[in-house]
């Protein structure tokens, strides 16, 4: 009967857990991702009225244009090195972003409505200004996780499926919470607090980040004196042939 090596097992822990830390950032930007599209009706509702053109032509069109502009930016971002960094950072700008909306929703529709624009044009301009940039940048988390995942070509698909299946299940509960309880409290404090929590995450994000390049550089001397070793030992069992 074989044993597990201690050395074989602890590796193989560390990634199960980071496996779930990383489905877990992607379950909360689904959620956030439905609950700003909720919410993004009722903000736009007492300027340009709550038709079904405001509805899904403009706020449902605008998250499914900027969220594949963000697919697209998350899969050039997920083949660099620093990509937990890139991504700490685009989280930390869309908490930013949502803090900062309440004090100009009302500037931005004024605006626009001025402009003379009618409901549907002028939705759908408010909709793009107010939550494209959050929304490209929430959009950089799927491809991206699912590249961490990733640690062989043959899991790719199940990784994309299982990122897909668990941000789909958390974005479906994000809207029925938003739809049946947050609506019914205000819509800036809960804007504001999903933004600080955006913040926090992406902070911690972007601390794992530096840990995790700082233990690779302590980790690179040593690396470097193993292979020095090995190169000497091959060297010398070529002379000795």
């Amino acid at each position: 009967m074989q044993h597990k090596s201690p050395h074989n097992t602890e590796p193989e822990k560390g990634f199960k857990l980071r496996a779930l830390a990383i489905v877990l950032i992607a379950c909360i930007c689904g959620w956030f991702v439905m609950e700003l599209e909720i919410l993004g009706v009722r903000i736009l509702a007492p300027y340009f009225g709550s038709a079904v053109y405001v509805v899904t032509g403009s706020v449902i069109g605008v998250f499914l244009l900027t969220l594949s502009v963000g697919y697209m930016l998350g899969g050039w971002l997920s083949r660099r090195a620093n990509s937990q960094r890139a991504l700490g950072m685009n989280l930390m700008a869309a908490g930013a972003w949502l803090c900062a909306m309440p004090f100009f929703i009302e500037p931005v529709c004024d605006g626009i409505f001025n402009v003379g624009l009618d409901e549907k044009w002028g939705s759908l301009l408010a909709a793009l200004v107010l939550f494209g940039t959050p929304t490209v940048l929430l959009g950089t988390v799927t491809p991206t996780t699912v590249r961490w995942l990733t640690r062989r070509a043959s899991d790719s698909g199940l990784n994309a499926g299982l990122v897909l299946a668990f941000s789909t299940m958390a974005s479906f509960a994000g809207c029925v919470v938003t739809a049946f309880y947050l609506v019914l409290l205000s819509i800036r404090l809960t804007i504001r607090v999903s933004g600080f929590a955006l913040l926090a995450l992406g902070a911690m994000t972007l601390l794992q980040a530096a840990t995790q390049h700082k233990s690779k550089r302590s980790d690179e001397p040593e690396a470097k004196a193993a292979e020095q070793i090995l190169e000497n030992k091959n060297s010398s069992e070529q002379k000795k042939l």
